[in-house]
């Protein structure tokens, strides 16, 4: 069942990235995103998708994004790279999706910085990371934390870890930390580089943001996981808005 969870969280990407006419925006980090609740970057509220995040990690780095989930909305998050989709409009500001963090791991954290689950590597497939929308679903509107980091560099409370291995891949918080909130970050990690994180069920307010450039509409080519077996070509007629903060 988490096989075809994870499996589903792309199912889903690809479907969401496919609806016409919606308004979508990508969220760029400019400044540094901080490893706590305290500096985690803000992305305002509002009713404009929010499609894309992206940034960079250096080596025993975390990037954690203060995000807003609607209730009742399909979440997830995947990590972008030529294993997982390829052709997004990511690839015009990062570059080829070759240069992208190798080996990144995602986590989700409730208001109070409490873990919901994680994800290192994609079951079977490679080293990207998902949380699938098989996973958790918001039964109310709110504040959610989203960490990025790379393999081996994990979130930590006043009492250990947070996460620990669960079926399939999944990271469940149940470590000897998992009861507290998020503190920081601990390990050793040598991976850095350029990251790309595709979601859906995430809402944002370009107009609150700090800059904001439009970018023209195009087609998009997805190419999906080996085991969906499938190449969809989609017409993205949305207007796109890139965010940096």
């Amino acid at each position: 069942m988490k096989k075809l969870a994870q499996i589903t969280a792309i199912s889903v990407l690809v479907i969401g990235l496919s609806s016409a006419h919606a308004q979508a925006a990508t969220f760029t980090e400019k400044s540094d995103a901080g490893k706590t609740l305290n500096t985690a970057k803000i992305i305002p509220s509002g009713s404009q998708i929010l499609e894309f995040i992206t940034g960079t990690l250096s080596d025993n780095d975390a990037d954690l994004f203060q995000i807003f989930l609607t209730g009742g909305q399909t979440f997830s998050a995947t990590t972008i790279s030529l294993d997982t989709l390829v052709g997004l409009p990511v690839d015009n500001v990062l570059g080829t999706p070759t240069e992208l963090l190798e080996d990144p791991q995602l986590f989700l954290f409730d208001a109070a910085g409490k873990g919901i689950y994680g994800n290192d590597d994609i079951p079977g497939l490679n080293s990207q990371s998902v949380l699938s929308s098989g996973g958790f679903s918001p039964t109310q509107s709110g504040i959610y934390y989203l960490a990025i980091a790379s393999s081996g560099y994990d979130p930590v409370s006043a009492s250990g870890k947070i996460f620990s291995a669960g079926a399939d891949g999944t990271l469940e918080p149940m470590g000897s930390g998992g009861n507290l909130s998020l503190r920081g970050f601990t390990g050793t990690s040598a991976t850095s580089g350029r990251y790309a994180i595709a979601l859906t069920g995430v809402t944002t307010s370009a107009e609150s943001s700090t800059a904001s450039i439009p970018e023209p509409s195009g087609t998009l080519g997805i190419l999906a996981l080996g085991t969906l077996g499938a190449v969809s070509h989609v017409k993205n007629n949305r207007k796109k808005q890139k965010i940096t903060s």
